[in-house]
C-alpha cells in the first residue's frame, strides 16, 4: 500500500484550523454525508476531540447536492439571538443570490409576531417573530437551491441550549424538529455539535418540571471518538516533520499512547516538546506532566469537572465515583464501586445505578461485562491521571 504523503503541520494548541489543516477523519465524513442524506446528525464528543474541525473539513469540501451552513452558536442567549446569528452568516457567505439580499434583510428585519403573510410566503402557522423569521429564511433557501440538501451545521448547540431558559430551549428545539420534520422534511437537515452531550442539557430541562420526551430522536446520534492508532501515528509525522523534529516511531507510538490518541493532546505534547534538541520517553513525560499540572487550566481538562457540577443532579455523588476509579486499576465491578461509595454518603442503590450510567453515557467510563456484571473503568487515561492529580481526595 502506497504510503500516506506526510504534511507539514505544526502544533496549533486549540487554535481554529483551516481545512487543510485538518489530518484524517476521511471515512468518518464520507459516513456522515450518508447519514445526511435521510436525516440530521447529532455530533458530540468532550472538548477538544476536533468536533469543530471535522465541521470545518465538511464544509469546505461540500459533496454535490447539497449546501452547507457552518456557525457557531455558543455566543447566542436565546432564541432571537441564535436566528440573527444565523441570517448574519447566510449573509456574510452570500448563500441568498446578491439581487435579492436588500429585500431580503428589508423583510427579516421588518418581520413582527403579528405579520401573517410576507413576499407570499404565510407565516401564520407560527407564533413568534424568531420563528417566523427563521421559517422565511428556511422557505427562501429550499427555493433558491431546490433540489440540495441544505445542511446547517450548529457547532456549540447545546451549550446555547444550556443559557436559555427552560421554556425557550423547549420552544427552540420543538420548532427545528417541526421544520425538519413536518416542512421541509426532503431538504432540511441540521447538525447539532456540543461538547456538552444534549442529553445532559435535555436531562436538566426534565428535571425542571418538562415533559418534553425526546426531541431529537429523529437524529442520529454520532459521537466523535479519538483518532485510531493508524491517523494518531500520521497525525504525530505530520507534527514531527512540520517542527523540524527527529524522533523515533517508537517515541511517536509513545506520544499517542500517552494522549490516548486524542488529536487536541498529541497536538499539545508536540508544543512542548518542539524546542527540544533531544526527545525520548522521559521528555513526552515531562510534557504530560505539565499538563496534568497546568493551574491556568488552558488544556480544558477541568472541562470534564465543570459539566458535572452544572448538569449532574448529585455532583456530589458523582465525584465520589470518580475519586475511587481514579485510583483504581483495570475494570472496577458496579457492586465493588457501590461498596465503597455507600460508606461515604447514604445513597439509593438505584440512584448510584443511575449516576454510574449516566457517566458511562457521557463518555467518562468504558463499561465492560464480566460474568454478566457491568465492570467500569475511566474511558481516557489522561482525563483518569488528571482527575487522580487535581480531584481525588
Amino acid at each position: 500500500m502506497k504510503q500516506k504523503e506526510i504534511i507539514a503541520l505544526t502544533p496549533q494548541t486549540g487554535g481554529v484550523l483551516k481545512a487543510n489543516q485538518v489530518i484524517g477523519r476521511e471515512k468518518l465524513i464520507e459516513d456522515y454525508w450518508r447519514i445526511l442524506k435521510r436525516q440530521g446528525i447529532v455530533l458530540y464528543a468532550e472538548r477538544r476531540f476536533g468536533k469543530s474541525s471535522v465541521l470545518i473539513k465538511m464544509n469546505a469540501s461540500v459533496k454535490d447536492g447539497f449546501l452547507t451552513i457552518y456557525k457557531g452558536v455558543e455566543g447566542a442567549e436565546n432564541a432571537d439571538d441564535f436566528v440573527n446569528i444565523l441570517f448574519e452568516r447566510i449573509k456574510e457567505k452570500k448563500i441568498i443570490e446578491e439581487s435579492r439580499m436588500k429585500e431580503v434583510e428589508n423583510v427579516f428585519n421588518t418581520i413582527t409576531s403579528h405579520i401573517k403573510k410576507v413576499a407570499g410566503i404565510e407565516l401564520n402557522k407560527v407564533d413568534k417573530k424568531w420563528e417566523k423569521q427563521l421559517y422565511y429564511i428556511i422557505k427562501l433557501l429550499t427555493e433558491q437551491y431546490n433540489g440540495k440538501y441544505i445542511i446547517i451545521m450548529l457547532d456549540e448547540f447545546s451549550i446555547m441550549l444550556s443559557k436559555m431558559e427552560n421554556s425557550e430551549a423547549v420552544n427552540v428545539l420543538g420548532f427545528l424538529r417541526d421544520l425538519v420534520q413536518n416542512e421541509f422534511p426532503e431538504q432540511l437537515r441540521f447538525v447539532y455539535c456540543g461538547s456538552i452531550g444534549i442529553d445532559l442539557v435535555i436531562d436538566k430541562i426534565k428535571r425542571a418540571g418538562y415533559n418534553i420526551g425526546d426531541p431529537i430522536n429523529h437524529l442520529n446520534k454520532q459521537r466523535l471518538l479519538p483518532f485510531s492508532k493508524n491517523e494518531a501515528l500520521y497525525f504525530s509525522r505530520c507534527l514531527s516533520q512540520g517542527c523540524g523534529l527527529k524522533i523515533s516511531k517508537a517515541t511517536m507510538e509513545y506520544i499517542c499512547k500517552e494522549a490516548d490518541n486524542i488529536p487536541y493532546f498529541i497536538d499539545v505534547i508536540f508544543d512542548k516538546i518542539k524546542d527540544l534538541n533531544s526527545i525520548k520517553k522521559a521528555q513526552v513525560d515531562m510534557a504530560l506532566d505539565s499538563i496534568l499540572n497546568d493551574s491556568t487550566n488552558s488544556n480544558s481538562l477541568k472541562h470534564f469537572y465543570d459539566r458535572i457540577e452544572k448538569f449532574y443532579p448529585d455532583k456530589v455523588l458523582v465525584n465520589h465515583i470518580l475519586n475511587f476509579i481514579s485510583g483504581r486499576e483495570g475494570f472496577i465491578s458496579e457492586n465493588e464501586i457501590a461498596s465503597h461509595v455507600e460508606k461515604q454518603v447514604e445513597i439509593e442503590r438505584m440512584v448510584l445505578n443511575e449516576e454510574i450510567d449516566r457517566l458511562w453515557r457521557d463518555g467518562y467510563f468504558e463499561r465492560e461485562l464480566i460474568d454478566g456484571k457491568r465492570h467500569f473503568r475511566f474511558n481516557y487515561s489522561i482525563v483518569k491521571k488528571w482527575w487522580a492529580i487535581n480531584k481525588a481526595v
